[in-house]
């Protein structure tokens, strides 16, 4: 059993969204877009290696409710981003 894509993409998108904002708040004045790819990269790339290698001890018959609680997980974090993007366009009165 192995994380599903949708929640790697979730973490992906968290994980450059914190180090993006982090370099920028410690270096303001320096261009760190590739370092912060970079770093992005590696740090994904281990949260899922984490998160696979913890995911392998789910003994089988309980797989399919973890699987169907990441599906509800990542439904309900993108249901709040359709909300807040569409809160947005939304014209203020």
């Amino acid at each position: 059993m192995t994380v599903p894509e949708d929640i790697v993409v979730l973490l992906a998108a968290g994980i450059g969204f914190l180090v993006t904002n982090g370099l920028k708040s410690l270096f303001p004045n320096w261009d760190m877009s590739k370092a912060t790819q970079q770093i992005t990269a590696a740090l994904v790339a281990c949260v899922v290696a984490l998160a696979n290698q913890g995911l392998g001890y789910v003994p089988v018959e309980y797989q399919q409710i973890v699987l169907t609680v990441f599906t509800l997980v990542v439904s309900i974090l993108g249901v709040f981003g359709v909300h807040y993007s569409l809160k947005q366009l939304r014209p203020t009165k």
